[in-house]
């Protein structure tokens, strides 16, 4: 199977909220591509998958399995998140990296505080 590699990833964990209880989505991955065997992403290009369905560890590596049937590489010392549903569409419309989303909710929230 073709695989992509990633660097500087992310698994983000997706939660939406309703009626103020919070609702688990699914976990997803984020991350810049280093190497991509399926010719479908540009080096470099910030990606944010489709839902994972599955992982296994492989000595230092991680591989990640999508819903979309696509496979990642990953460095097992990876970063896990939490976002919102919201920001899982800011990241995916504006291809920005969980780092700079992070950024934009700590902007927010000290805008907010400033009003």
């Amino acid at each position: 199977m073709d695989r992509i590699y990633l660097k500087d990833a992310y698994i983000v964990s997706v939660y939406d909220y309703k009626e103020f209880e919070k609702i688990f989505l699914g976990e997803f991955l984020s991350g810049g591509v280093i190497e991509d065997e399926t010719f479908r992403f540009r080096p470099f290009q910030q990606i944010v998958t489709s839902k994972i369905v599955s992982k296994s560890a492989d000595e230092d590596k991680l591989e990640i399995y999508t819903h979309s049937g696509s496979c990642y590489v990953i460095d097992a010392d990876h970063k896990l998140i939490d976002i919102s549903f919201v920001e899982l569409v800011v990241m995916r419309a504006g291809a920005y990296s969980a780092d700079r989303v992070l950024e934009m909710r700590e902007q927010l929230k000290s805008q907010n505080k400033s009003h």
